[in-house]
């Protein structure tokens, strides 16, 4: 009791002890009491640290649960591991300090069996904190170990899906790859498909070039020649155009006529572009492109 000094003074008292002694029972009484106070007072700590502990391992229950990331993929997951790191850190501080606590209670329990008025019932509840304590820790890494296989599996989980990551940026750089060079093929093809040809000169010019050629036969008033394209035909001696972009073709002279001899037909050239017999001045003006260049890709016109 709070008041057990004044029992020992009259124990004193009644014993006819000096005045030393008197002082002394006094002193050693207040330092019993005073020891006791000490003793409850770390014993309502432990309370209080038992409660807190309780509200840590829920908060970290619920780091690791309530904020698990629904974001799907690679991002998803790292948040994921991120909250469990997290939970994983609170727990580790959480058993730090049931370990602090533990030793802390222990030197309690020390004091409390050295102490001169020995208390049962405080050392019945430091056992119980105690076992309460060792209730916590057990749970404590238990969640660490559960959050440690969960960041090993978010690890793993992580890495495969990276592999994934990079198989399809890998796949997609070879479709890129394969769709620039299918792009190139179709540009190609396409520019291949309307490049068309003209050669434009005198007679004499375009046999030197061998462009074309005199065929047929002709004998005093017999037979006669005509002017053809030449069998082998080659592009460096054409000037090379665009069909679909390049529908007029300046003539070398304006106040020459010029006779088409390849295949293309005139009916495909605009209206007053060609004279009554055929023939074309001032510049040659295609109305029907694919048409006109249908017959061949070379164009060949002979000065008058």
């Amino acid at each position: 009791m709070r008041y057990s000094w004044l029992i020992a003074l009259a124990v004193v008292a009644t014993t006819g002890c000096n005045q030393a002694e008197l002082k002394k029972a006094l002193a050693d009484a207040q330092a019993a009491e005073a020891q006791k106070d000490s003793l409850l007072t770390e014993v309502l700590e432990t309370t209080q640290f038992v409660t807190d502990i309780n509200s840590e391992l829920a908060k970290a229950r619920s780091t690791a649960v309530t904020t698990a990331s629904t974001d799907p993929g690679v991002p998803g997951a790292r948040k994921d591991r991120e909250d469990r790191k997290a939970a994983l850190e609170r727990v580790n501080a959480v058993i730090a300090r049931l370990n602090e606590s533990e030793a802390k209670l222990a030197e309690t329990e020390a004091r409390a069996k050295q102490s001169r008025q020995r208390n049962a019932r405080l050392l019945a509840q430091i056992e119980t904190y105690k076992k309460t304590i060792e209730d916590l820790k057990s749970t404590a890494e238990q969640q660490k170990a559960d959050y440690e296989a969960q960041l090993a599996d978010k690890n793993t989980q992580i890495a495969t899906l990276a592999g994934r990551v990079d198989t399809l940026s890998t796949q997609n750089t070879d479709l890129m790859v394969t769709k620039a060079a299918l792009t190139d093929t179709v540009t190609d093809l396409t520019k291949y498909k309307n490049t068309v040809y003209y050669a434009i000169g005198t007679k004499d010019e375009l046999m030197k070039q061998g462009v074309i050629t005199k065929e047929g036969s002709k004998f005093l008033i017999f037979g006669g020649t005509r002017l053809e394209p030449a069998r082998s035909l080659s592009p460096e001696t054409f000037t090379a155009i665009d069909k679909t972009t390049n529908t007029k073709i300046a003539l070398p002279r304006t106040d020459k006529k010029y006779k088409i001899i390849s295949r293309q037909s005139p009916t495909y050239l605009a209206a007053g572009s060609t004279t009554s017999d055929g023939k074309v001045t001032g510049s040659v003006d295609i109305a029907q492109p694919e048409e006109f260049w249908s017959a061949s890709k070379y164009l060949i016109l002979v000065q008058d």
